[in-house]
């Protein structure tokens, strides 16, 4: 995209998991959105129960004159790409590959965990799965990108990779 206003404004809280769902799949389409925390911003609070029956559901999403209360992130995808067919956004997959790396190696651990377990070797399944947990954190920071960054106070538009915005 490019240097213009952000088409997407995504209201948002911390602790939210489809935020953060959300926030994964703008960022892997390369989409740029003004990201706002309703629990730091009251206007936007008001907003999104203005548009939401008084509940402050989130993530509630504008594009152009549109609100999305609570969008799946491909049908928000979808819209936005017949809305702004002249925005460039890369396909979006189900599945990333560190995903899958990280859940297929937990499952595979607690088999394994339980195996032991099985035959008796509790003090090796117990350490098992300190190493899972430990496997587990790791890719998923690796994931969401390392180190983490400060964040910023301002309410200013942000991009999907802004600190600003949701965790990934």
């Amino acid at each position: 995209m490019d240097d213009t206003e952000p088409v997407l404004e995504v209201f948002w809280r911390p602790g939210c998991g489809s935020c953060a769902s959300l926030r994964r799949s703008l960022h892997e389409a390369g989409v740029d959105a003004r990201w706002r925390n309703i629990w730091d911003d009251a206007p936007a609070a008001a907003f999104v129960r203005s548009v939401a029956d008084g509940n402050e559901t989130v993530p509630t999403v504008t594009l152009d004159d549109r609100v999305f209360v609570a969008p799946r992130p491909t049908l928000l995808l979808q819209e936005l790409r017949v809305a702004h067919p002249e925005l460039d956004l890369r396909p979006v997959r189900a599945w990333p590959p560190l995903r899958v790396l990280q859940w297929v190696g937990v499952i595979v651990g607690l088999i394994a965990s339980e195996a032991l377990s099985q035959a008796g070797q509790t003090a090796q399944s117990w350490a098992l799965d300190a190493v899972i947990v430990v496997f587990f954190l790791v890719v998923r920071r690796l994931r969401t990108g390392w180190p983490q960054r400060p964040r910023p106070t301002t309410n200013e538009p942000t991009t999907a990779r802004d600190p600003a915005s949701p965790p990934l």
